[in-house]
């Protein structure tokens, strides 16, 4: 009799998915399944066993029963996985001006565009999401500064009214005005979200990085947003804090996190933000690995006494067959009336004024990006694991979106990564894939290195 709790004898004609592949990983193989984008670390005394099963020359019955288990609950018994039911988005630049400068701003921000959108086109977009998008759609506000613009709030206001999922971002500066205060108030009230950005903890780290003298601004950039923030809480509501997280200030914020919790309005949440490539952020604010960043978040953890969630690991991950973020459900307004297919604006597919953006927004989500179209993905197994990387990633390196950089190298390291079931790794920056393949021994090539700089800093007119 078969002790409670043992693995169970197979079932009989249970059959491994038919394209199956042994990719090399340290200490055995990793078992992969494009078809049915699964993956499972396979130990070395079990390879060669696992490997008969996926030549047909015996049946998966034949395998030990903890192999067995180990199979089944990553996956490779069950149907295909499928991709992660994203919800559609679209984000609304109101303008490229804003009254900061922030060293780190992903979107270039600073002067307003020669032309930029006008009330009546934003309101136009707004009533053609829930029919183009649907009614689950999210919309975000965004600028530069949003509430520099006069009918922010009005459009805002509409959006909530449509029943459309709401978040306006800001740098809260302009919440010290009593009026902006109020209907952004009632804005919350309503349902919206706000999150007003930091970036640093305290004014000395804030304003170092988030200036207002280039644009005449008196205030004290920090206490403003802190000024912004109380007036919302007279008004019985909470706005989003998105604290900027850069290595040059982990330990700042491991000391000062707390005295910032104590400046806000009680049960204000907080949320650590980190940077990218994009804008005006080249590097210098962007943690060089991901053990780096783990063990940062670590220290302010423990040091600030706060809980921070850890990374997931998990023996099966959503299906990718393109980016790992939203493309094919996603358009992005920019502030002149261009349309693009991401935020970080890699491909431009109309205008408000020409094809419009109903007629964008159904192209983009009739042509996603997928993986299987691109020639240096066509045979590889991680297809549908990694989607092909990020089309920003790839301009960024390749100089072409449609081309990931990737080799041997990646192919390695994402293997390892996974055998450790870190699914998130296939959404890891390439900067942090690079490391990750150094610290673990895997050679990596020597021109792997960004190559163009953000469409943010070349295509701002």
């Amino acid at each position: 009799m078969e002790q409670s709790g043992a693995p169970s004898r197979p079932a009989k004609n249970i059959q491994l998915p038919p394209d199956c592949t042994l990719l090399p990983i340290s200490g055995g193989s990793l078992l992969v399944s494009r078809h049915h984008a699964v993956f499972c670390r396979i130990p070395r005394d079990q390879v060669d066993g696992v490997r008969a099963v996926v030549q047909g020359e015996v049946l998966p019955d034949a395998l030990t029963l903890p192999m067995h288990a180990e199979l089944e609950r990553h996956g490779f018994f069950s149907p295909p996985r499928q991709p992660k039911p994203d919800a559609p988005s679209v984000q609304l630049q109101l303008t490229n001006g804003c009254n900061l400068a922030c060293t780190y701003c992903c979107t270039n921000s600073g002067d307003p565009r020669r032309s930029e959108v006008r009330v009546e086109q934003m309101r136009r977009v707004v009533r053609q999401i829930p029919q183009v998008m649907g009614a689950g759609t999210q919309v975000a506000l965004l600028g530069g500064e949003p509430l520099l613009v006069p009918w922010a709030l009005d459009l805002a206001a509409e959006i909530v009214h449509l029943g459309l999922s709401l978040t306006l971002f800001t740098n809260g500066v302009l919440l010290t005005d009593d009026d902006l205060a109020q209907k952004t108030a009632r804005l919350i009230a309503q349902g919206a979200e706000v999150r007003v950005s930091l970036g640093g903890p305290s004014a000395e780290t804030c304003n170092a990085v988030s200036r207002g003298d280039r644009v005449g601004l008196e205030i004290d950039r920090f206490e403003a947003a802190l000024l912004g923030l109380d007036k919302l809480a007279t008004y019985g509501v909470r706005a989003v804090v998105d604290l900027m997280f850069m290595p040059q200030h982990a330990d700042v914020v491991s000391l000062e996190l707390l005295r910032l919790r104590r400046r806000l309005p009680p049960e204000t949440r907080i949320a650590l933000g980190v940077l990218y490539m994009s804008g005006r952020e080249t590097g210098e604010h962007i943690f060089e690995s991901r053990a780096v960043l783990e063990a940062a978040l670590d220290r302010v953890a423990f040091e600030a006494g706060v809980s921070i969630p850890a990374p997931q690991h998990s023996p099966v991950t959503y299906r990718r067959e393109g980016c790992a973020c939203a493309v094919g459900q996603h358009v992005h307004v920019r502030s002149d009336g261009a349309l693009f297919n991401c935020f970080k604006m890699e491909e431009k597919v109309g205008h408000l004024d020409t094809n419009g953006f109903a007629a964008a927004a159904r192209s983009i989500r009739e042509n996603p990006h997928r993986a299987r179209d691109l020639p240096t993905c066509a045979d590889c197994p991680l297809a549908t694991l990694c989607g092909g990387g990020c089309r920003s990633e790839n301009l960024l390196y390749t100089g072409d979106p449609a081309e990931p950089p990737c080799g041997p190298w990646r192919v390695r390291v994402v293997s390892e990564l996974l055998a450790d079931e870190q699914v998130t790794a296939v959404e890891w920056p390439v900067a942090f894939l690079l490391q990750e393949a150094r610290r673990r021994g895997i050679e990596t090539p020597d021109d792997v290195r960004p190559r163009k700089p953000s469409r943010h800093l070349i295509d701002v007119g």
